[in-house]
């Protein structure tokens, strides 16, 4: 199942700065991704040379761990790509 297929996550996610603004797209590269709690992790998106933040609340700490892993090899990349990332392999 793809990333952005998976039910417990709200693809695209909503990407806020650190004032106001928010946006919910599938656009930018992927600049980080940590696990700030057993099972949230926080991403953070370089979306026309602005950050952006957004959080994914896992089901679990395991779920959390295993996304986290897969998601750091993605780093660097666009945020397409991590919506295509198959989270069953």
């Amino acid at each position: 199942m793809q990333f952005r297929e998976h039910p417990k996550i709200g693809w695209p996610l909503t990407w806020s700065d650190s004032g106001d603004r928010s946006v919910r797209e599938e656009r930018g590269i992927l600049k980080a991704v940590d696990l700030v709690e057993p099972r949230t992790l926080l991403l953070s998106n370089d979306l026309d040379g602005k950050l952006y933040f957004a959080e994914i609340e896992c089901p679990n700490g395991f779920f959390a761990s295993r996304l986290h892993d897969k998601m750091r090899g993605l780093i660097g990349r666009p945020i397409k790509e991590v919506g295509e990332l198959d989270l069953d392999s």
